[in-house]
């Protein structure tokens, strides 16, 4: 099983038509397709540009190499 995320407008005609990578062999599939509404954006991306922010990723809230770098600085005080 593969998951694909794609933001992509709905037009008037709700068509929606999505290439799938190589990946994916010719064959029976089951596709399941969850359709959540977004909020207005100023700015479109272009294809293939990635828009993490519609994904739910967090910010980077922490240096991960400086906070192992200060737990192994622990062990030798």
């Amino acid at each position: 099983m593969e998951t694909i995320r794609k933001v992509v407008y709905v037009g008037s005609d709700r068509k929606l038509e999505i290439s799938l990578p190589d990946t994916v062999e010719p064959c029976l599939v089951e596709v399941v397709v969850v359709v959540q509404s977004l909020p207005p954006v100023t700015k479109i991306s272009q294809e293939g540009e990635e828009t993490l922010d519609f994904f739910g990723f967090l910010p980077k809230r922490i240096d991960t190499l400086e906070f192992q770098q200060g737990l192994r600085a622990e062990w030798h005080d």
